[in-house]
Protein backbone atom coordinates (compact mmCIF):
# COMPACT_ATOMS: atom_id res chain seq x y z
CA UNK A 1 0.00 0.00 0.00
CA UNK A 2 0.96 3.87 -0.48
CA UNK A 3 1.35 6.09 2.14
CA UNK A 4 -0.65 9.26 1.78
CA UNK A 5 1.20 11.75 4.30
CA UNK A 6 4.45 13.50 3.05
CA UNK A 7 5.92 14.69 6.25
CA UNK A 8 6.06 13.71 10.18
CA UNK A 9 7.00 15.76 13.24
CA UNK A 10 10.41 15.29 14.77
CA UNK A 11 10.71 15.47 18.64
CA UNK A 12 12.92 18.17 18.15
CA UNK A 13 9.74 20.16 16.22
CA UNK A 14 11.31 20.10 12.88
CA UNK A 15 8.97 18.94 10.02
CA UNK A 16 10.90 16.17 7.57
CA UNK A 17 9.84 13.88 4.87
CA UNK A 18 8.24 10.72 5.65
CA UNK A 19 9.85 7.28 5.26
CA UNK A 20 8.48 4.37 5.66
CA UNK A 21 11.82 2.43 5.22
CA UNK A 22 12.21 3.70 8.43
CA UNK A 23 9.07 1.48 9.79
CA UNK A 24 9.94 -1.30 8.36
CA UNK A 25 13.81 -1.50 9.33
CA UNK A 26 12.85 -1.25 13.29
CA UNK A 27 10.11 -3.35 12.87
CA UNK A 28 12.93 -6.21 11.37
CA UNK A 29 15.42 -5.39 13.77
CA UNK A 30 12.82 -6.12 16.76
CA UNK A 31 11.72 -9.42 14.65
CA UNK A 32 14.93 -10.63 14.47
CA UNK A 33 16.06 -10.11 17.95
CA UNK A 34 13.11 -12.76 18.85
CA UNK A 35 13.58 -15.24 15.89
CA UNK A 36 10.39 -14.03 14.59
CA UNK A 37 11.22 -12.49 11.13
CA UNK A 38 9.32 -13.55 8.31
CA UNK A 39 9.28 -11.42 5.51
CA UNK A 40 5.31 -12.13 4.56
CA UNK A 41 4.73 -11.35 8.47
CA UNK A 42 6.77 -8.09 7.75
CA UNK A 43 4.60 -6.83 4.93
CA UNK A 44 0.98 -7.78 6.29
CA UNK A 45 2.29 -5.70 9.62
CA UNK A 46 3.43 -2.78 7.82
CA UNK A 47 0.57 -2.83 5.26
CA UNK A 48 -1.97 -2.36 8.31
CA UNK A 49 0.53 0.52 9.61
CA UNK A 50 0.22 1.69 6.21
CA UNK A 51 -3.83 1.57 6.38
CA UNK A 52 -4.32 3.18 9.61
CA UNK A 53 -2.36 6.13 8.67
CA UNK A 54 -4.15 7.08 5.88
CA UNK A 55 -7.30 6.37 7.63
CA UNK A 56 -5.77 8.76 10.84
CA UNK A 57 -4.07 11.34 8.74
CA UNK A 58 -5.40 11.41 5.11
CA UNK A 59 -3.09 13.22 2.86
CA UNK A 60 -3.26 16.33 4.44
CA UNK A 61 -2.23 15.17 8.02
CA UNK A 62 1.48 15.40 9.95
CA UNK A 63 1.48 13.01 12.76
CA UNK A 64 4.45 13.02 15.49
CA UNK A 65 7.14 10.35 15.85
CA UNK A 66 5.57 9.50 18.80
CA UNK A 67 2.00 9.13 17.34
CA UNK A 68 3.69 6.78 14.49
CA UNK A 69 5.30 4.43 17.02
CA UNK A 70 1.93 4.30 18.88
CA UNK A 71 0.68 3.08 15.40
CA UNK A 72 3.27 0.39 15.30
CA UNK A 73 3.10 -1.01 18.59
CA UNK A 74 -0.60 -1.62 18.06
CA UNK A 75 -0.03 -3.17 15.08
CA UNK A 76 2.64 -5.50 16.16
CA UNK A 77 0.28 -6.55 19.23
CA UNK A 78 -2.75 -6.80 16.68
CA UNK A 79 -1.28 -9.48 14.62
CA UNK A 80 -0.12 -11.36 18.28
CA UNK A 81 3.45 -10.28 18.12
CA UNK A 82 3.96 -9.70 21.56
CA UNK A 83 7.40 -10.58 22.02
CA UNK A 84 8.34 -8.27 18.84
CA UNK A 85 5.95 -5.89 20.30
CA UNK A 86 7.61 -5.94 23.70
CA UNK A 87 11.64 -5.71 21.80
CA UNK A 88 10.33 -2.70 19.95
CA UNK A 89 9.22 -1.17 23.02
CA UNK A 90 12.37 -1.77 24.80
CA UNK A 91 14.07 -0.20 21.96
CA UNK A 92 11.98 2.82 22.19
CA UNK A 93 12.71 3.63 25.67
CA UNK A 94 16.63 3.05 25.41
CA UNK A 95 16.37 5.46 22.60
CA UNK A 96 14.59 8.00 24.34
CA UNK A 97 17.32 7.03 27.61
CA UNK A 98 19.90 7.93 25.32
CA UNK A 99 18.27 11.06 23.88
CA UNK A 100 17.51 12.47 27.80
CA UNK A 101 21.47 11.91 28.77
CA UNK A 102 22.38 13.79 25.53
CA UNK A 103 20.29 16.22 26.45
CA UNK A 104 21.44 16.87 30.04
CA UNK A 105 25.11 16.29 28.85
CA UNK A 106 24.65 19.08 26.19
CA UNK A 107 22.88 21.19 28.53
CA UNK A 108 20.04 21.66 26.07
CA UNK A 109 15.92 20.98 25.68
CA UNK A 110 16.31 19.76 22.01
CA UNK A 111 19.10 17.31 19.88
CA UNK A 112 20.05 18.98 16.38
CA UNK A 113 20.84 16.44 13.52
CA UNK A 114 24.39 16.52 14.66
CA UNK A 115 24.00 15.40 18.10
CA UNK A 116 22.06 12.23 17.24
CA UNK A 117 25.11 11.55 14.32
CA UNK A 118 27.16 10.61 17.28
CA UNK A 119 26.89 7.92 19.58
CA UNK A 120 26.03 8.37 23.49
CA UNK A 121 30.26 7.63 24.14
CA UNK A 122 30.93 10.53 21.60
CA UNK A 123 28.50 12.90 23.05
CA UNK A 124 29.94 12.04 26.77
CA UNK A 125 33.80 12.24 25.79
CA UNK A 126 32.76 15.68 23.47
CA UNK A 127 30.93 17.36 26.58
CA UNK A 128 33.88 16.32 28.73
CA UNK A 129 36.74 17.56 27.05
CA UNK A 130 36.01 19.34 24.01
CA UNK A 131 32.88 21.61 23.88
CA UNK A 132 33.24 25.04 25.38
CA UNK A 133 31.94 25.50 28.97
CA UNK A 134 31.40 28.79 31.47
CA UNK A 135 32.53 29.67 34.59
CA UNK A 136 30.68 26.94 36.42
CA UNK A 137 31.49 24.09 34.11
CA UNK A 138 28.06 24.25 32.07
CA UNK A 139 28.63 23.05 28.55
CA UNK A 140 27.53 25.95 26.45
CA UNK A 141 27.86 25.12 22.66
CA UNK A 142 26.55 22.18 21.07
CA UNK A 143 28.25 19.70 18.52
CA UNK A 144 27.15 21.28 15.64
CA UNK A 145 28.52 24.68 16.98
CA UNK A 146 32.03 23.19 18.05
CA UNK A 147 32.23 22.02 14.70
CA UNK A 148 31.22 25.06 12.99
CA UNK A 149 33.97 26.97 14.83
CA UNK A 150 36.44 24.25 14.00
CA UNK A 151 35.38 25.15 10.08
CA UNK A 152 35.49 28.84 10.57
CA UNK A 153 39.25 28.53 12.05
CA UNK A 154 40.42 26.63 9.70
CA UNK A 155 39.49 29.09 6.53
CA UNK A 156 40.81 32.23 7.66
CA UNK A 157 44.23 31.68 6.52
CA UNK A 158 42.80 30.86 2.76
CA UNK A 159 40.85 34.21 3.07
CA UNK A 160 43.84 36.07 3.91
CA UNK A 161 45.99 34.41 1.32
CA UNK A 162 43.14 35.16 -1.55
CA UNK A 163 45.41 37.17 -4.55
CA UNK A 164 42.10 39.72 -4.41
CA UNK A 165 43.62 40.65 -1.11
CA UNK A 166 47.21 39.09 -0.98
CA UNK A 167 50.19 39.93 -3.20
CA UNK A 168 52.60 36.87 -3.00
CA UNK A 169 55.94 39.20 -4.02
CA UNK A 170 55.50 41.32 -1.39
CA UNK A 171 57.23 44.97 -1.94
CA UNK A 172 53.73 46.66 -1.46
CA UNK A 173 53.18 49.42 0.99
CA UNK A 174 52.82 48.77 4.30
CA UNK A 175 49.57 50.23 6.00
CA UNK A 176 48.89 51.66 9.11
CA UNK A 177 48.46 49.73 12.35
CA UNK A 178 44.77 49.73 12.86
CA UNK A 179 42.89 49.42 16.83
CA UNK A 180 39.92 46.82 16.49
CA UNK A 181 36.81 46.43 18.92
CA UNK A 182 36.67 42.53 18.34
CA UNK A 183 33.61 42.08 20.88
CA UNK A 184 31.93 44.29 18.55
CA UNK A 185 32.38 42.18 15.76
CA UNK A 186 31.60 39.08 17.85
CA UNK A 187 29.45 36.83 15.20
CA UNK A 188 28.55 39.95 13.25
CA UNK A 189 30.97 38.62 10.17
CA UNK A 190 30.26 35.25 8.46
CA UNK A 191 28.53 33.27 6.36
CA UNK A 192 25.22 31.81 5.11
CA UNK A 193 25.01 28.81 3.50
CA UNK A 194 22.67 27.44 0.91
CA UNK A 195 20.80 25.67 3.17
CA UNK A 196 20.25 28.71 5.85
CA UNK A 197 22.50 27.55 8.19
CA UNK A 198 24.95 30.12 9.47
CA UNK A 199 28.60 30.39 10.62
CA UNK A 200 29.98 32.98 12.04
CA UNK A 201 33.47 34.59 13.48
CA UNK A 202 33.83 35.32 17.13
CA UNK A 203 35.79 37.77 18.74
CA UNK A 204 38.93 35.34 18.63
CA UNK A 205 38.48 33.65 15.53
CA UNK A 206 38.75 38.01 14.74
CA UNK A 207 42.24 38.09 17.40
CA UNK A 208 43.76 35.39 15.32
CA UNK A 209 43.15 36.61 11.83
CA UNK A 210 44.13 40.47 12.53
CA UNK A 211 47.31 39.21 14.23
CA UNK A 212 48.10 37.22 10.73
CA UNK A 213 47.08 40.22 8.61
CA UNK A 214 49.20 41.93 10.95
CA UNK A 215 52.17 39.68 10.07
CA UNK A 216 51.74 39.29 5.76
CA UNK A 217 50.83 43.75 6.21
CA UNK A 218 54.52 44.31 7.85
CA UNK A 219 55.83 42.12 5.08
CA UNK A 220 54.34 44.77 2.44
CA UNK A 221 51.93 41.55 1.41
CA UNK A 222 48.58 43.10 2.05
CA UNK A 223 46.81 45.26 -0.89
CA UNK A 224 44.27 46.57 1.33
CA UNK A 225 44.25 48.30 4.80
CA UNK A 226 42.63 46.04 8.04
CA UNK A 227 39.64 48.09 7.60
CA UNK A 228 39.28 48.04 4.15
CA UNK A 229 39.77 44.12 4.43
CA UNK A 230 36.65 44.12 7.10
CA UNK A 231 34.57 46.08 4.75
CA UNK A 232 35.09 43.74 2.49
CA UNK A 233 34.23 40.70 4.39
CA UNK A 234 30.73 43.11 5.26
CA UNK A 235 29.98 43.20 1.72
CA UNK A 236 30.43 40.04 1.34
CA UNK A 237 33.25 39.51 -0.92
CA UNK A 238 34.53 36.52 0.03
CA UNK A 239 31.08 34.79 0.26
CA UNK A 240 32.90 31.70 -2.24
CA UNK A 241 34.41 30.50 1.18
CA UNK A 242 31.37 29.48 2.35
CA UNK A 243 31.33 26.55 0.18
CA UNK A 244 34.99 25.20 1.29
CA UNK A 245 34.00 26.28 5.30
CA UNK A 246 30.90 23.97 5.04
CA UNK A 247 33.08 21.16 2.87
CA UNK A 248 35.32 21.19 5.89
CA UNK A 249 32.33 21.07 8.16
CA UNK A 250 30.87 18.59 6.68
CA UNK A 251 34.29 16.19 6.69
CA UNK A 252 33.71 16.67 10.30
CA UNK A 253 30.10 16.18 11.04
CA UNK A 254 30.16 12.63 8.70
CA UNK A 255 32.95 11.62 10.71
CA UNK A 256 35.49 11.06 7.41
CA UNK A 257 38.33 13.43 9.19
CA UNK A 258 38.31 14.81 12.53
CA UNK A 259 41.27 16.79 13.21
CA UNK A 260 43.75 16.98 16.65
CA UNK A 261 42.34 17.27 19.63
CA UNK A 262 44.09 20.66 20.59
CA UNK A 263 42.33 21.99 17.37
CA UNK A 264 38.96 20.67 18.65
CA UNK A 265 39.37 22.39 22.00
CA UNK A 266 41.08 25.65 21.07
CA UNK A 267 39.89 26.91 17.69
CA UNK A 268 38.08 29.65 18.06
CA UNK A 269 38.84 30.30 21.24
CA UNK A 270 41.22 32.34 23.38
CA UNK A 271 44.03 30.07 23.10
CA UNK A 272 44.05 29.70 19.42
CA UNK A 273 46.85 26.68 19.88
CA UNK A 274 45.70 24.28 17.20
CA UNK A 275 49.18 22.03 17.45
CA UNK A 276 49.60 18.80 19.08
CA UNK A 277 53.18 18.36 18.95
CA UNK A 278 56.00 20.10 19.90
CA UNK A 279 59.84 19.90 20.09
CA UNK A 280 61.86 21.30 23.18
CA UNK A 281 65.35 21.94 22.65
CA UNK A 282 67.74 21.71 26.14
CA UNK A 283 70.90 22.56 26.80
CA UNK A 284 73.55 21.15 29.47
CA UNK A 285 72.85 23.89 32.11
CA UNK A 286 69.72 24.20 34.94
CA UNK A 287 68.29 26.92 32.94
CA UNK A 288 67.38 25.65 30.05
CA UNK A 289 66.16 22.58 31.75
CA UNK A 290 63.85 24.35 33.68
CA UNK A 291 62.81 26.68 31.01
CA UNK A 292 61.78 23.63 28.72
CA UNK A 293 60.07 22.36 31.97
CA UNK A 294 58.19 25.80 32.18
CA UNK A 295 57.64 25.45 28.20
CA UNK A 296 56.18 22.00 28.79
CA UNK A 297 53.52 22.60 31.38
CA UNK A 298 52.80 25.60 29.20
CA UNK A 299 52.41 23.38 26.06
CA UNK A 300 50.14 20.22 28.58
CA UNK A 301 47.75 23.33 29.69
CA UNK A 302 46.80 23.76 25.72
CA UNK A 303 46.13 20.27 24.72
CA UNK A 304 49.64 19.30 23.13
CA UNK A 305 52.74 17.29 23.68
CA UNK A 306 56.16 17.30 23.33
CA UNK A 307 58.94 16.13 22.42
CA UNK A 308 62.53 16.64 23.47
CA UNK A 309 66.44 14.98 23.12
CA UNK A 310 68.56 14.90 25.89
CA UNK A 311 71.76 14.12 24.40
CA UNK A 312 72.89 17.18 25.40
CA UNK A 313 72.95 16.74 29.12
CA UNK A 314 76.28 15.32 30.52
CA UNK A 315 75.87 11.70 31.84
CA UNK A 316 75.43 10.71 35.41
CA UNK A 317 78.27 11.08 37.58
CA UNK A 318 80.25 13.69 35.59
CA UNK A 319 82.05 16.57 37.34
CA UNK A 320 79.58 19.64 37.30
CA UNK A 321 82.16 22.38 38.23
CA UNK A 322 80.04 25.46 39.40
CA UNK A 323 79.37 22.95 42.79
CA UNK A 324 82.20 20.76 42.30
CA UNK A 325 79.10 18.38 42.43
CA UNK A 326 78.18 15.58 39.86
CA UNK A 327 75.45 15.40 37.58
CA UNK A 328 72.39 13.05 37.87
CA UNK A 329 72.26 12.78 34.14
CA UNK A 330 69.76 13.05 31.21
CA UNK A 331 66.85 9.98 33.03
CA UNK A 332 66.61 12.47 36.31
CA UNK A 333 65.56 15.24 34.41
CA UNK A 334 63.45 13.10 32.41
CA UNK A 335 61.69 12.69 35.68
CA UNK A 336 60.90 16.41 36.14
CA UNK A 337 59.18 16.86 33.01
CA UNK A 338 56.95 13.66 33.90
CA UNK A 339 56.01 15.31 37.40
CA UNK A 340 54.91 18.78 35.75
CA UNK A 341 53.08 16.25 32.94
CA UNK A 342 51.08 14.62 36.35
CA UNK A 343 50.31 17.87 37.68
CA UNK A 344 49.15 19.77 35.02
CA UNK A 345 46.63 17.02 33.66
CA UNK A 346 44.86 17.58 36.91
CA UNK A 347 43.49 20.89 35.71
CA UNK A 348 44.14 20.48 32.42
CA UNK A 349 42.12 18.99 29.49
CA UNK A 350 43.50 15.74 28.60
CA UNK A 351 46.27 14.02 29.72
CA UNK A 352 49.88 15.65 28.68
CA UNK A 353 52.51 13.17 26.37
CA UNK A 354 56.22 12.90 25.99
CA UNK A 355 58.75 11.81 23.45
CA UNK A 356 62.01 11.25 25.10
CA UNK A 357 65.15 10.77 22.85
CA UNK A 358 68.66 9.92 23.86
CA UNK A 359 71.24 9.06 21.20
CA UNK A 360 72.91 6.02 20.88
CA UNK A 361 76.31 7.33 21.77
CA UNK A 362 75.27 8.61 25.05
CA UNK A 363 77.26 7.56 28.24
CA UNK A 364 73.79 6.58 29.95
CA UNK A 365 71.73 5.09 26.81
CA UNK A 366 71.49 2.01 29.09
CA UNK A 367 70.14 3.82 31.65
CA UNK A 368 67.88 5.31 29.80
CA UNK A 369 66.69 1.96 27.89
CA UNK A 370 65.87 0.73 31.35
CA UNK A 371 64.54 3.48 32.79
CA UNK A 372 60.29 2.20 32.44
CA UNK A 373 61.67 -1.21 33.11
CA UNK A 374 59.89 -0.63 36.95
CA UNK A 375 56.62 0.31 37.32
CA UNK A 376 55.29 3.95 38.05
CA UNK A 377 58.62 5.53 36.54
CA UNK A 378 58.09 7.70 33.59
CA UNK A 379 54.87 6.77 32.93
CA UNK A 380 53.67 9.91 30.83
CA UNK A 381 57.09 8.96 28.74
CA UNK A 382 57.59 6.81 25.30
CA UNK A 383 60.85 6.64 24.92
CA UNK A 384 63.23 6.47 21.92
CA UNK A 385 66.74 5.81 20.56
CA UNK A 386 67.89 7.57 18.27
CA UNK A 387 70.39 5.59 15.92
CA UNK A 388 73.09 6.63 13.38
CA UNK A 389 74.63 4.51 10.07
CA UNK A 390 77.99 4.18 12.39
CA UNK A 391 76.13 2.19 14.91
CA UNK A 392 74.04 -0.14 12.90
CA UNK A 393 77.89 -0.61 10.83
CA UNK A 394 79.16 -1.91 14.03
CA UNK A 395 75.89 -3.92 15.17
CA UNK A 396 77.07 -5.59 11.45
CA UNK A 397 80.35 -6.38 12.50
CA UNK A 398 79.16 -7.31 15.84
CA UNK A 399 81.78 -4.45 16.56
CA UNK A 400 82.48 -1.91 19.70
CA UNK A 401 80.98 1.41 19.22
CA UNK A 402 82.22 4.28 21.53
CA UNK A 403 80.16 6.47 23.80
CA UNK A 404 80.84 9.82 24.19
CA UNK A 405 80.68 12.43 26.50
CA UNK A 406 78.69 15.50 25.10
CA UNK A 407 80.30 17.78 27.75
CA UNK A 408 84.12 17.23 26.48
CA UNK A 409 84.00 14.67 23.38
CA UNK A 410 86.10 12.16 25.33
Amino acid sequence: MKVNIKHIIKRDGRIVEFDLNRIRNAIKKAMISTKRYDKKTLDKVLNYIVKIINDKYGEEGTPTVEEIQDIVEFALVKFDLYEVAKAYIIYRKEREKIRREKMLLLNKDKLDEVDKAFSLNAIRLLSARYLLKDEEGRVVESTKQMFQRVAMTIIIPDILYDPRIYHRDGGLEIHPYEEFNFEEYDGRLGFTYENGDRMTWNRYHLERMKYLYDELNRKGMMKYSWSEFIKMLEEGQFSDYATKAYQYYDLMVSKKFIPNSPTLFNAGTRLGQLSACFVLDIDDDLDSIMNAAKDAALIFKSGGGVGINYSKLRPEGDIVFSTSGVASGPVSFMKIIDTVTDVIKQGGKRRGANMGILEVWHPDIQKFITAKEKEGILENFNISVLVNNKFMEAVDKDDKYPLINPRNGE
